[in-house]
């Protein structure tokens, strides 16, 4: 009988401790039970992942505990720096108050990255966490079952090297983002996900990419003024952002804008979001906010010089027809576009009923550019819409080198 010669065991440590950096590190642990010589290899893994769910064991607190006791005796056996740690963990059918205290492990373990993902009913966030100079990524989505919001507001945030930071789920204030702008020198992405805003301005010289998905703003007016922002994208669904200005962004390259209007919506004076995006070479709008801010909107870009540097617009919209105008205003305004995208929403479009005659359309415009390089129409087999705007486009611009309807 030919005999079994085990390869994986012959390995170099560096190489072993790779291949346990993709697996949980509750299975990383079990493999020291296979023999003498894995017995100590999971202490030098450079990733931690710790997933737990006490929904499989019907909210038990008694789980729960061995749970943390488990955490606890991973972090005191080990031997090495740490690279990542992924805490992925939900106590929401249990009333357990996960401890936070092997963050501050953690912290002294100088990882790269820290990822945390919590529900719980509370979850305090250690300040060890924002004092870790090694830290290059930080996720924290700390979410309630009872949908409360966590506050996130540590004595001072010190973090030279961090790169990357996104927050979900917490309640920010204006003191908290202004420590975060002038204790982290070296952020380049931002991004706010369900948060409560208590925040009057997000301003920052070294910012290159900024995300608000579905925050909820509980100040009059956000001005974002970020001179080296290259990417920006804001969607507004569920929650309101309710007046947001742009200035100062001179080094924009993307943006795309989704804000969902309501009753209550708050129309600024004069607004700058739309010629706050002037310097953008694309550009992505979608047309679902009140007729009023849309007036405005128009305002603003006649109030602009140009968009110079726009080659591509894309424009989502419920009702094409009647918010043409705006893309009217678009094409007088950027000399450079090439590419234009008109993407007719008509789910939206026929629920609301909003605009849906096409004998609403203007028939004359005061102008008409010389050229565009290509048209994109999409309006989900309508295609009356869809003639209806090629129409439209080609009273606008006098040549186009092609278009596509899909």
């Amino acid at each position: 009988m030919e005999e079994t010669v085990d390869r994986i065991s012959s390995l170099p440590d560096e190489l072993l401790t790779h291949i346990l950096s993709f697996v949980t590190t509750k299975v990383a642990v079990q493999t020291s039970i296979l023999s003498k010589r894995w017995r100590h290899i999971w202490v030098s893994v450079p990733v931690l992942k710790f997933e737990y769910d006490n929904e499989d064991f019907d909210g038990d607190t008694g789980e729960d505990l061995k749970f943390e006791q488990f955490v606890d005796g991973v972090l005191q056996n080990r031997r090495a720096l740490l690279d990542t740690v992924i805490y992925d963990c939900y106590f929401e059918h249990s009333t357990w108050e996960p401890s936070t205290e092997w963050l501050d492990r953690v912290a002294l373990l100088m990882p790269r990255v820290i990822r945390v993902y919590v529900v719980a009913e509370y979850f305090k966030c250690p300040d060890s966490v924002f004092s870790c100079s090694s830290l290059e990524s930080l996720n924290l989505s700390l979410h309630t079952p009872i949908d409360q919001f966590i506050d996130v507001s540590p004595k001072s945030i010190s973090l030279p090297c961090l790169k990357t930071l996104k927050l979900c789920a917490l309640e920010l204030c204006d003191n908290f983002m202004q420590q975060l702008f002038t204790g982290c020198p070296a952020l380049e992405s931002l991004t706010l996900h369900s948060c409560i805003l208590y925040i009057s301005g997000i301003s920052s010289n070294v910012l290159k990419n900024l995300t608000l998905f579905d925050c909820s703003q509980n100040t009059q007016t956000l001005r974002v003024s970020c001179p080296g922002l290259v990417s920006l994208s804001i969607f507004s669904g569920d929650y309101n952002i309710r007046c947001i200005s742009f200035d100062n962004m001179a080094s924009l390259v993307n943006a795309d804008i989704k804000l969902l209007g309501y009753d209550d919506y708050l129309v600024p004076d004069n607004p700058r979001l739309v010629s706050g995006l002037s310097n953008a070479t694309s550009l992505v709008l979608h047309l679902y906010c009140p007729p009023e801010l849309q007036l405005q909107w128009k305002k603003d870009i006649a109030n602009c010089t140009t968009f110079n540097n726009l080659k591509s617009l894309k424009i989502i919209s419920s009702d094409m027809i009647g918010d043409f105008d705006l893309i009217a205003c678009f094409l007088w305004h950027s000399p450079a576009l090439q590419h234009l995208t008109l993407i007719a929403d008509v789910h939206l479009f026929f629920e609301e009923g909003i605009g849906d005659t096409l004998e609403e359309a203007r028939q004359d415009f005061c102008f008409q550019r010389k050229y565009l390089e290509e048209v994109k129409i999409s309006c989900y087999n309508d295609y009356e819409l869809a003639s209806k705007l090629v129409s439209m486009v080609g009273r606008s611009v006098k040549t186009i080198g092609k278009i596509i309807i899909s």
